[in-house]
């Protein structure tokens, strides 16, 4: 069973907006008898996410249909579930840099390249566009290392940049976009 990848600069919040990845020139049935869909950011568009490093993997979803783009002979493609990646220089390693945006391959070959194990990663459902991130609202507890030196902030160097990565891997957001206060 074949899979596709794609070289994309959307996000996962543009995905969502959109129902599915897109908009692309591809085969309907092909991508319909395909298996999962991988997302490579491709940050040479004005418009592209800043979240990932150019060429790497950041998306594995589930394919579970396609639908007709609003842009003329393209389509989406729809999917429910996915988990977050990030796979340096993934489009060299799986496309061999080619310069049409889609690429398919055997589904084994493409885990075997990317080292992955599906059933060894975290699979999130997508929201719908009619249920929108409630990002300013979400509190997520973390907790700060112990620190028995008692020295204010020692022991936090790189703490809070984890902590605003994995609550940005979560959401589906670039973790730029997460603002962390501390009120002491």
């Amino acid at each position: 069973m074949e899979s596709v990848i794609v070289y994309t600069g959307k996000d996962l919040r543009q995905m969502r907006e959109d129902g599915g990845c897109g908009h692309w020139t591809a085969s309907p049935i092909r991508v319909e008898a395909a298996q999962y869909l991988v997302c490579v950011r491709n940050r040479r568009e004005q418009w592209a996410a800043a979240d990932f490093e150019h060429g790497v993997a950041f998306l594995i979803a589930r394919i579970d249909s396609t639908k007709p783009s609003p842009h003329a002979a393209r389509i989406t493609i729809g999917f429910n579930s996915y988990a977050m990646l990030d796979i340096p220089n993934a489009w060299e390693l799986l496309a061999k840099r080619q310069r049409f945006p889609v690429a398919y391959m055997e589904t084994s070959e493409l885990f075997r390249r990317l080292q992955l194990n599906p059933d060894d990663l975290t699979w999130c459902q997508l929201l719908s566009k009619a249920a929108p991130l409630q990002v300013a609202e979400t509190t997520v507890p973390y907790a700060l290392p112990a620190n028995p030196a008692g020295d204010k902030g020692a022991g936090l160097t790189g703490t809070i940049a984890e902590a605003k990565r994995k609550l940005a891997e979560s959401l589906g957001i670039a973790s730029e976009r997460i603002e962390i206060t501390i009120r002491l």
